[in-house]
C-alpha cells in the first residue's frame, strides 16, 4: 500500500499523505495545487522517499540485532 495519493481539488491536484489524510508536505511546503502531471511525479517521489526510509529502518533493526 501506498502511503501517498492524489486528490482533485478546485480543478488542482493534491498529494494526500495517507496516514494523517492532510495534504503531504515536503520541507514544509504543501504538495497542493499542483498540475496533474507535477502531482504523479511527486507521488511518485514521496511514495519511493518512504520506501527507502522504511527499508533503512529494517536493515538498521537487523544490524543492531546482529552486533
Amino acid at each position: 500500500m501506498c502511503r501517498y495519493n492524489l486528490r482533485m481539488e478546485d480543478g488542482l491536484w493534491t498529494v494526500v499523505d495517507a496516514t494523517t489524510q492532510r495534504p503531504a508536505e515536503l520541507n514544509n511546503v504543501q504538495m497542493a495545487r499542483m498540475t496533474w502531471r507535477e502531482a504523479c511525479d511527486m507521488v511518485d517521489i514521496l511514495n519511493n522517499l518512504d520506501r527507502i526510509s522504511s527499508l533503512s529502518e529494517c536493515y538498521e533493526a537487523s544490524a543492531k540485532a546482529m552486533a
